[in-house]
């Protein structure tokens, strides 16, 4: 069985298995470049609690876009529901707690702790935190639109990072966002 027939029969584990390797990805990457990766990290309370109230400007923005009515958003939410539909429509409890944990980790440790560390070293924040969100804006469009909420969301994410210095702060985010939202659109496909 080819690898594109595996992915294809098993998108879940293949989803996985691509949010997994981007941690030791993303650690390599670290090394390689000298960027201390450990001290970029916070452990406590209060970095998760902030993460975690952190989420609430992007599930406002997700919301004023559900509720606009705007055709292009519809479309693309249709789109995104089915596909997280068909991805979890079998899964284990869990599924979606891990994968939304793998991908917080993942993409931040590489995008905001990686890319965006190297490019702060050798350039302005500013232009450090544009460049990292258009990488993570490429790496998530599905669409147009989805490539321009990503980079937004990429954005805020990066600039909550250089004001904390905390990647634990943009992990807690990026891991809640995605749970909450993989949550909303599973719920809306069962509701109809």
């Amino acid at each position: 069985m080819s690898l594109r027939q595996t992915i294809a029969r098993h998108p879940l584990l293949a989803g996985l298995a691509f949010q997994a390797v981007l941690i030791p990805l993303a650690l390599i990457l670290a090394r390689v470049a000298g960027i201390p990766l450990d001290e970029g990290i916070n452990w406590s309370l209060e970095a998760a609690a902030l993460g975690a109230l952190a989420v609430l400007p992007m599930l406002i923005l997700l919301g004023l876009l559900a509720v606009s009515g705007w055709a292009p958003y519809r479309a693309l939410a249709d789109q995104v529901r089915d596909f997280v539909h068909q991805l979890f429509r079998h899964a284990w409890p869990g599924a979606v707690l891990l994968i939304s944990v793998l991908a917080g980790v993942g993409e931040e440790l590489l995008v905001r702790g990686v890319l965006q560390g190297w490019l702060t070293e050798r350039w302005s924040p500013e232009w450090a935190i544009v460049v990292a969100a258009v990488v993570f804006g490429v790496a998530h469009s599905i669409s147009r639109l989805y490539f321009l909420f990503a980079t937004v969301i990429g954005l805020y994410l990066g600039v909550l990072y250089h004001l904390t210095g905390n990647l634990l702060v943009v992990i807690v985010t990026h891991a809640l966002y995605d749970w909450i939202v993989i949550h909303l659109y599973l719920r809306s496909r069962s509701t109809g």
